[in-house]
């Protein structure tokens, strides 16, 4: 599975042409659409930023967690592999 995030613009057709990232392969795919509507002013990002942001703090069997500690810990075991 993959996921990627683009803008686009709705024309008056209701119809768009998104070009994939080149490591798509050609063949038959299952393609979910979910779409935010960008703010109105310019200065705001897209919907305030990713959804996945939304779910910050929200789990708290994680709230005793180092993230950056844990991060490097990940980190150093995929160097090791």
């Amino acid at each position: 599975m993959k996921t990627f995030e683009v803008m686009v613009n709705i024309p008056e057709n209701r119809q768009m042409m998104i070009e994939l990232p080149k490591d798509i392969e050609s063949g038959d795919y299952q393609v979910v659409v979910v779409m935010t509507p960008a703010k109105d002013s310019a200065n705001d990002t897209l919907a305030s930023g990713h959804q996945l942001n939304e779910l910050a703090g929200q789990v708290k069997s994680f709230s005793g967690v180092d993230a950056v500690a844990w991060q490097q810990q990940v980190r150093n075991e995929w160097d090791a592999s």
